[in-house]
């Protein structure tokens, strides 16, 4: 059930539509971002690919699924948690309508849920959504998690399940309320009944948030089972007041952090050096440490387990004195068998002496050594928090020479501390200037605007960053924003390209594979001997078969049409006439 090298989660599996089914809305919440997970996440929703593993070069498959998504897709997280990427792409830059960056009210408080909703419409109005609940962030961390996957469909009475799913949309939607998923979303969930995972008989979803802690224990509690990856002892305190057995799982240095005397009154387990150093997977041996998390509790025969965003910390939980700081996203399943216990699970996840599992061993206790920040940890926390709060803006204006200047402002005073400097970087340039009232940069392509920009705490003294931040500014393009023509422009440089783009579009199944081997990073080459067959044989058959079945394939056409208005000369002459024929077609079934 848990195994970390049998029981991987394959997102491409996860986020594609059901057989017959289209992806309507989607909407996703992470605590960090990672750029290129970024750019997977459309190739997943579109393309039936996983997000694992990195995409590289600006690839038509990319350009085409980031079109498909727009307005369809939201991602929330917490500002200022985007890794900076080592190389920027100008596909960056697409994906900036979808992020919605969250500021959590205090610096000792997070945006913290892990989920995606998915609804996806089929044959004749029918409804299903899908719901992943998640341990992990939207980056390529291979760390070792729990997911659930959620099937629902739609009822004609009332569910109470998605109750704890509803308050966190609830929270989310003042900040994307042009976000027409909301609308269906509100209007449905109350009625969606949720598919239990084999041997769980039942399900409540629990937003956390400082009203309400995501957990609900039931009645009285026999024993406990706690994994997470960050702890807190008052946090623990509060659930080993629960029980009469106790057991932990986490992460040796947190288990030595908290100390033996703290845990007394808990069976601690770290996570095996084989499973930390990637032994456990032969074909792909990278590190890899503990993200899950999971709070099992039993009560009598019933067992239910918590499992979603939440550490065992008081920002998470509270302690049943101090209440929850962070906004948090669990599901609760309940279930009545005993392969569900803790004991049962716990025997699963060691083993036996006879027969270790491999993945937890009983942890032995060692004493650490404190190391001296350069900056102070509460130090640090108001000063990033006062850097997310920060009203960042972008102005680019287009200069007489055709190139871009951007000038950057915080919109507030922010307090450094001495001895600390903060340096505003813009994504595309990787140069960096000390942060004043306003900062400038010139000599700019449009397409290296963009409305990501990375920040770094230096320390008198230090070469490296003491912290590394990247946030989503508004961004003011004067003239108008139409970046996205002038990427797919420069893209698509090429009659060869043009007409690959063309047939791809045409093709309503294309395989993946078709759409990852043109790489548009490439330049273009010289015109198609075989153009003039192309026209006249599978494209023209095509566009016959789409004005006649698939209509909007032809809109796609169109928009792609519109969108190369600068570069008309990749346009080979005798598409342009074919396709006035099919235009002048699909407006007369319009009228």
């Amino acid at each position: 059930m848990l195994s970390p090298k049998d029981d991987r989660v394959d997102y491409g599996d996860k986020l594609r539509p059901p057989q017959g089914f289209e992806l309507s809305y989607a909407l996703a919440t992470s605590f960090t971002l990672d750029l290129e997970t970024l750019i997977c996440l459309p190739i997943a929703l579109c393309f039936d690919n996983t997000l694992e593993g990195k995409l590289e070069g600006e690839k038509l498959a990319l350009l085409e699924a980031i079109g498909q998504l727009s307005g369809r897709l939201k991602v929330f997280f917490q500002q200022g948690n985007i890794k900076v990427p080592l190389q920027f792409n100008r596909l960056f830059t697409l994906l900036e309508d979808c992020l919605v960056p969250i500021v959590p009210a205090t610096e000792f408080s997070s945006f913290h849920p892990k989920i995606w909703l998915l609804r996806f419409t089929g044959p004749n109005n029918d409804v299903r959504y899908r719901l992943l609940v998640l341990s992990r962030n939207l980056t390529f961390d291979r760390s070792w998690d729990i997911a659930v996957t959620l099937e629902g469909e739609l009822r004609e009475s009332p569910q109470t399940e998605s109750n704890g799913l509803l308050q966190l949309l609830r929270e989310l939607k003042p900040s994307a309320a042009n976000f027409s998923g909301f609308k269906e979303f509100e209007k449905e969930l109350p009625y969606i009944d949720w598919k239990k995972p084999l041997g769980f008989n039942g399900l409540k979803t629990l937003a956390g948030s400082e009203q309400s802690v995501p957990l609900d224990f039931g009645g009285d509690t026999t024993s406990i089972l706690v994994i997470s990856p960050f702890l807190h002892p008052n946090a623990l305190n509060w659930l080993q007041k629960r029980g009469v057995d106790h057991y932990l799982l986490s992460r040796a240095e947190e288990l030595n952090r908290i100390g033996k005397d703290s845990l007394k009154d808990w069976d601690c387990y770290a996570l095996s050096d084989r499973v930390v150093s990637g032994e456990d997977d032969l074909e792909d041996a990278r590190e890899q440490s503990l993200h899950a998390k999971l709070i099992l509790v039993q009560n009598g025969a019933t067992s239910h387990w918590h499992l979603g965003s939440a550490n065992t910390t008081v920002a998470a939980l509270g302690d049943g004195e101090d209440k929850p700081r962070n906004t948090e996203f669990m599901v609760r399943l309940t279930g009545h068998r005993e392969e569900l216990t803790p004991h049962k699970i716990l025997q699963e996840l060691k083993g036996t002496k006879e027969k270790p599992s491999g993945i937890f061993v009983q942890h032995e206790f060692n004493d650490i050594t404190e190391t001296e920040e350069p900056l102070a940890d509460i130090a640090r926390r108001r000063l990033e928090h006062a850097l997310i709060n920060a009203l960042w803006k972008i102005t680019a204006t287009e200069t007489d020479d055709g190139s871009y200047c951007c000038e950057v402002s915080c919109g507030i005073q922010v307090n450094v501390p001495v001895g600390c400097t903060v340096e505003v970087g813009l994504l595309a340039t990787g140069i960096y200037q000390v942060l004043q009232t306003l900062m400038r940069w010139d000599g700019l392509a449009q397409t290296q605007v963009s409305a990501f920009l990375p920040l770094r705490v230096m320390v008198d003294g230090d070469a490296k960053p003491a912290l590394t931040l990247m946030v989503k500014a508004s961004l003011d393009m004067k003239g108008g924003d139409n970046r996205s023509q002038k990427i797919m422009n420069e893209l698509i440089d090429s009659e060869e390209k043009f007409m690959a783009y063309v047939r791809l579009l045409l093709m309503p199944d294309a395989e993946k594979s078709e759409w990852f081997g043109l790489d548009l990073s490439r330049k273009g080459t010289a015109h198609n001997e075989s153009l003039d067959r192309t026209l006249n044989g599978p494209v023209l058959e095509s566009l016959l078969y789409s004005a006649a079945r698939h209509p909007e394939q032809l809109d796609r056409i169109e928009s792609l049409l519109n969108s190369l208005q600068e570069n008309k000369a990749t346009i080979p002459e005798e598409f342009s006439q074919l396709w006035a024929l099919f235009k002048n077609h699909k407006q007369g079934k319009r009228r």
